[in-house]
């Protein structure tokens, strides 16, 4: 029973702070921030890059009437120079606060960071990793009650959902409300085909395996199967939210899909390669952002 107390009290904390938050003008986020560095309080900063979220654990080096000077590792600070901006979070912190990149300082691994409001309630609390794809891939999605198939592209997916993006001429409003069930297609890349492909055989396997059966196929979700180096995948789900994005004149349509069995091998397969290559690619563009240190932002 006395263990729950303490679970109890952070969660009523975290509803005060959340409450408190929507309360807090912008101008004054910088009265918490200077609170926290007074305070000593470390914070992390978050980005999204390619969704897949970037954290890193800093302190607040220094504080003026508009700005804050944080440090970060060089693949952080690669994602602050390419992407301009960055997200908050703090036990001392009403909520988590996005804020925009002024400068950087390569040869000290540091940010100045300004511009600071409350950011939108789902940033940095997403419970699964969600990556978006490298090659364009198109889902098919065609709602309850409707025989029209619509085709749109992948924007990101995790092992519990996806989203897509629609253009707005051809937006299905009526189909796209929050609760709204689909059943989906989408065609994954074979990873592990690929890569038995590139592997030489090993030395006497062939006389090992003489005279038996072998299983050299690769596991398939779906039988209907696909396109050469392909996992074809059709698995149910619901529509979440729907948010426009003005600048591309597109809407974002989030959903939770229910992978089952084998076709959520084959999503988790796909996420973590997504999540090797993404990482990988931030690293060479740290180690190229850093070869020509006199670009600042």
């Amino acid at each position: 029973m006395s263990s729950s107390i303490p679970q109890r009290r952070l969660s009523v904390r975290k509803s005060i702070r959340l409450h408190i938050a929507h309360f807090i003008p912008s101008m004054d986020l910088l009265q918490v921030l200077r609170q926290a560095a007074r305070n000593r309080s470390g914070i992390r900063l978050l980005n999204i890059y390619k969704g897949l979220p970037i954290s890193y654990a800093t302190n607040i080096v220094s504080i003026s009437l508009s700005e804050i000077q944080v440090t970060g590792s060089k693949s952080h600070i690669a994602c602050l120079y390419y992407q301009g901006e960055s997200y908050l979070q703090g036990d001392e912190l009403p909520a988590v606060i996005h804020s925009t990149v002024k400068s950087l300082n390569l040869a000290q691994d540091s940010a100045v960071l300004t511009n600071f409001e409350i950011a939108e309630n789902n940033i940095g609390k997403r419970e699964q990793i969600r990556v978006e794809p490298d090659d364009p891939l198109v889902v098919s999605i065609q709602f309850k009650g409707s025989s029209y198939q619509f085709l749109a592209p992948l924007a990101d997916i995790s092992a519990n959902g996806v989203s897509v993006y629609f253009e707005s001429f051809i937006f299905p409003a009526r189909h796209c409300q929050p609760g709204n069930e689909f059943m989906m297609t989408i065609s994954i890349p074979d990873f592990v085909a690929r890569k038995m492909k590139k592997l030489p055989p090993r030395p006497g396997s062939e006389s090992r395996n003489e005279g038996r059966k072998v299983l050299t196929a690769p596991l398939r979700a779906n039988p209907t199967g696909g396109q050469d180096g392909q996992i074809v995948i059709t698995a149910n789900g619901k529509v979440i939210a729907v948010r426009p994005e003005l600048e591309t004149d597109r809407l974002r349509v989030s959903a939770q899909v229910f992978f089952k069995d084998l076709s959520r091998m084959v999503i988790l397969q796909y996420i973590s390669h997504r999540q090797t290559e993404i990482i990988k690619g931030l690293r060479i563009l740290s180690e190229d952002l850093y070869n020509r240190k006199s670009n600042t932002r």
